[in-house]
C-alpha cells in the first residue's frame, strides 16, 4: 500500500459522494476531518498517524455507504466493502 496514493485516491471519491440523508452531514463531516488529518500527518512525517486517521476516514465512509446514507460512483465500489 502507497499511503500517498491512496490518501489521493479517497480525496477523489469524497469528492464524488452523495449523500442520501441530512443527518448523514455530520457523520460525513467527520470521515472528511479524518481524511484531512491524515494528509497532514503524512506531510509532517507521522506515518502512523496518517494511517490510523485515514483508516478511520475511510471507516467513516464504508459505513455510511452500509446504511445507504451515502452513494459514490461504481468505479469506487471496489474499494468498500458494500457489495
Amino acid at each position: 500500500m502507497e499511503l500517498t496514493k491512496e490518501i489521493e485516491l479517497l480525496n477523489r471519491i469524497f469528492g464524488t459522494v452523495k449523500l442520501t440523508d441530512p443527518q448523514a452531514d455530520e457523520l460525513f463531516g467527520l470521515a472528511k476531518a479524518y481524511l484531512s488529518d491524515s494528509q497532514h500527518f503524512f506531510d509532517t512525517g507521522k506515518l502512523d498517524d496518517s494511517l490510523e486517521a485515514y483508516s478511520i476516514a475511510w471507516a467513516y465512509l464504508d459505513a455510511l455507504l452500509h446504511l445507504e446514507l451515502a452513494e459514490i460512483p461504481a468505479e469506487f465500489m471496489h474499494k468498500f466493502t458494500v457489495e
